[in-house]
């Protein structure tokens, strides 16, 4: 007699236990426990992490110089229908084209603001150091005057002078009379001071408000100093009962005063250059 074939799964334990790690079923541990029951569960795949990879350099960057100017390259060929704009010239080549030079303006303008300071500053300074300091030589011969040594002059004369001191250290002063070549009766007074002056007009001016009022000074005018260089004014005025001009004339190191009896502004103002021509020395 022959059996028929029975597979391994329908193949029944006789006495049904519970192997492997399966759950329980659902209903309690008597409920009769299938095959499939009894069966191991697959394990949960697990996932190794890998090695993070190591990260890649950076690429390298390589300079390839471009030529500015130039032919181009081999081979290359505008695209087609490639017109260029109007008016477009291409760039010459870098040994044909002229670079503009700027140092020469520079130097120039550097030139000229050092000319400027230095012309400047001496254009400042020369009248100091040409006017100053200075002597007086009441010895000295004057064109169109003689030297006189009358007691009521030189009195005159001192009382001039009282208008020109200060408190200058270096201040020195000076009195000189004379007459006039063309008429013995007039007598010319010069009174001054030779001292370091830093603005002579001022001088001149609170030298001139300082005269006593029995001179009767009138309107000053500016006279034209020469080639003495400095200040110079003269106006009219009134010396022992007649007319007079007072001149007086200052620079940075002389100041003077002149009282010319007789005498027009133009005569006084002739013989006041004579008189500081022919006594002032410059040390």
């Amino acid at each position: 007699m022959t059996l028929p074939d029975e597979s391994p799964t329908e193949r029944q334990p006789a006495t049904p236990t519970w192997v492997g790690s399966a759950s329980v079923p659902p209903g309690g541990s008597r409920r009769r426990r299938q095959w499939e029951d009894t069966l191991d569960l697959p394990a949960a795949p697990r996932t190794v992490p890998l090695p993070p990879e190591p990260a890649a350099p950076p690429p390298q960057i390589r300079y390839v110089p471009v030529p500015q100017y130039g032919p181009p390259p081999p081979g290359y060929r505008p695209p087609p229908g490639y017109r260029p704009p109007p008016g477009y010239a291409p760039p010459p080549p870098p040994q044909y084209r002229r670079r503009k030079r700027r140092w020469p303006w520079v130097m120039l303008l550097l030139f000229a603001l050092c000319a400027g300071c230095c012309g400047g500053s001496y254009a400042w300074a020369r009248p100091y150091w040409v006017q100053y300091p200075a002597s007086v030589q009441v010895d000295a011969t004057v064109p169109g005057l003689t030297r006189t040594s009358d007691a009521g002059a030189k009195k005159a004369a001192t009382d001039l002078q009282k208008a020109l001191t200060s408190d200058h250290l270096d201040e020195s002063g000076f009195t000189v009379t004379y007459t006039d070549a063309s008429n013995k009766s007039l007598r010319v007074l010069v009174a001054g001071a030779t001292r370091f002056i830093t603005d002579p007009t001022r001088d001149l001016e609170a030298s001139v408000r300082k005269l006593p009022p029995a001179l009767q000074v009138g309107t000053v005018r500016d006279i034209d100093p020469g080639t003495f260089g400095g200040e110079q004014r003269c106006a009219a005025a009134r010396f022992d009962g007649r007319s007079a001009t007072l001149c007086g004339w200052a620079d940075h190191g002389v100041i003077a005063l002149a009282v010319f009896p007789g005498k027009s502004l133009e005569q006084a103002a002739t013989l006041t250059q004579n008189i500081r021509g022919s006594i002032v020395r410059r040390d």
